[in-house]
């Protein structure tokens, strides 16, 4: 297959874009979300971990502290990871083959759905959703370049995946099993792998060390959560919220998850999409957890649109006025663009519920 390259004005002309779209939609007068004063107030008693979450994210808003109080400076940062994981998914695009019209669709597919709204929100699902994206962007090139070096990349990435959210375990196991059942199951016998996972667990155990000091608080978290909020998770629910997140663009990663399945080279990819799928669903995970197993099969979809559309232009334009139209009708429920008021009486209209 002939790697495309990355059209790098095209790819930072959009994620600028969508580093500044959830800070000029938003309407003036709301404070931060209350998770986002928790995370943030972490940030002022540094540790290595906490009851609820790793600890990168603090780190972040401890950071943010250094500039002021101000919430621009902790809206900063799922701005700046929702750009970044913009960024690497259209390299995954290139690393695919897609070329300029794949990398474009594939970018805006990302300022759409359930990414619009987690990259406005100062919490650790822009951590997750970045990381494992950054994880499949490396072990993609590794298969294409053979470079072992690259195996360190993919390594690191998930180690600090684990520190911004522990529901980093559902991707590395299903990387590991989609590897095993697949034709890149010889990457088991190279010897850099496991010089690189020796080096991933050498980056978490500060954080391992942590969580045994303190009788292991994340599992009494989990068993909390499990009985609070986890326990009425449905699986048809779960599955149903795959297509809803991502409405927008359900057409794009549907074709991507297919694009997968018809390409042996790519095939554990998709293997690993409906592992990630299974664990979460075993797992009684909430249906966002998996956002960040997306990005891969946007950029895929987005090199199968390509393709499609080799010849019609005018299908491109269409596809693309579709999805930014969509976008802009269900906009009042991913961010907040109006007055609360407006947006209540809004939310009443449609029968749902929402906080911000």
């Amino acid at each position: 297959m002939r790697k495309a390259e990355a059209y790098w004005p095209l790819i930072l002309l959009l994620a600028i874009i969508k580093f500044v779209l959830p800070l000029f939609l938003q309407s003036p007068g709301y404070e931060l979300q209350r998770d986002e004063y928790l995370y943030y107030q972490q940030g002022q008693h540094l540790a290595f971990g906490y009851l609820e979450n790793p600890p990168l994210i603090s780190y972040l808003g401890s950071i943010s502290s250094w500039f002021g109080d101000h919430e621009a400076w902790i809206k900063i940062w799922p701005c700046f990871f929702g750009a970044a994981t913009l960024v690497i998914t259209c390299l995954i695009t290139a690393e695919l083959g897609g070329k300029l019209f794949a990398q474009f669709l594939a970018g805006i597919s990302m300022m759409t759905g359930a990414y619009m709204r987690v990259h406005f929100l100062f919490q650790p699902n822009m951590l997750d959703i970045f990381f494992w994206t950054l994880a499949i962007y490396f072990i993609i090139r590794y298969i294409n370049e053979k470079e072992e070096t690259l195996l360190f990349c993919l390594t690191i990435s998930l180690a600090l995946g684990f520190w911004g959210k522990y529901s980093v375990l559902f991707i590395i196991a299903g990387i590991l099993l989609a590897l095993l059942l697949s034709q890149h199951r010889k990457i088991f016998t190279v010897k850099k792998f496991y010089l690189a996972s020796l080096l991933a667990l050498l980056i978490i155990l500060p954080n391992v060390w942590w969580q045994y000091r303190h009788n292991w608080p994340l599992l009494h978290h989990m068993e909390e959560l499990q009985e609070t909020q986890l326990k009425y998770m449905n699986p048809v629910e779960f599955i149903t919220d795959q297509f809803m997140m991502l409405l927008a663009t359900v057409l794009v990663w549907v074709a991507g998850l297919a694009w997968y399945l018809k390409n042996k080279q790519w095939r554990f990819l998709a293997y690993t999409y409906f592992l990630v799928i299974l664990l979460l669903i075993l797992g009684r995970g909430k249906s966002y957890y998996s956002l960040g197993i997306y990005p891969m099969l946007l950029a895929a979809g987005a090199v199968m649109w390509e393709q499609w559309t080799q010849k019609r232009n005018w299908a491109r334009y269409a596809f693309t006025i579709l999805i930014i139209a969509f976008t802009y009708m269900i906009l009042p429920m991913l961010l907040p663009i109006w007055k609360p008021e407006k947006l209540a009486a809004f939310y009443e209209k449609i029968g749902i519920k929402q906080k911000w």
